[in-house]
């Protein structure tokens, strides 16, 4: 899913008045959270891209950790996995890190907040555990197909 198509489908799914720009903020703060809490704490199986800002070290072969070891080897880094937050000047066919068929937890976030901003309580706490329930499926999935990186091999910057 990109960011116009997650846009364009809350706007379809639930009417609403609030901007483009603040949808993509939130989109970008959901991502922002997957890449730290999900991506950067599994080892990766692709090419990571290169760019500022944030970003994480996996490491090329973990080996085994002792206590003393806070830190990986130098010469045990990869090349940096980064995230770039999403701005009214990001194309719109970014694609979004949660792919099909664990994108739908973008619409719940989307219709989340939609519903706070409009004090709807009842329907935000509905939206609220849609979302929950997506965003855990979403993390279930990425745990069983990736491996975890032990407490000592990741690092987010």
């Amino acid at each position: 899913m990109t960011i116009d198509e997650a846009v364009f489908l809350v706007d379809e799914l639930k009417p609403n008045q609030i901007e483009k720009a603040r949808k993509i903020e939130w989109l970008s703060r959901l991502d922002e959270r997957l890449f730290r809490e999900v991506i950067c704490t599994h080892a990766l199986e692709e090419e990571p891209e290169k760019g500022p800002p944030m970003v994480c070290w996996p490491l090329k072969k973990p080996g085994d950790r002792t206590e003393r070891d806070l830190y990986p080897h130098p010469e045990e880094m990869g090349e940096p996995l980064t995230f770039t937050p999403y701005t009214q000047a990001t194309p719109g066919d970014t694609e979004l890190i949660a792919k099909a068929p664990y994108d739908e937890l973008y619409r719940f976030y989307l219709e989340m907040h939609i519903d706070l901003a409009n004090l709807e309580y009842d329907k935000y706490n509905n939206s609220a555990q849609l979302y929950g329930n997506a965003l855990g499926q979403y993390k279930r999935w990425y745990h069983r197909t990736h491996r975890p990186l032990g407490p000592r091999e990741h690092h987010v910057f």
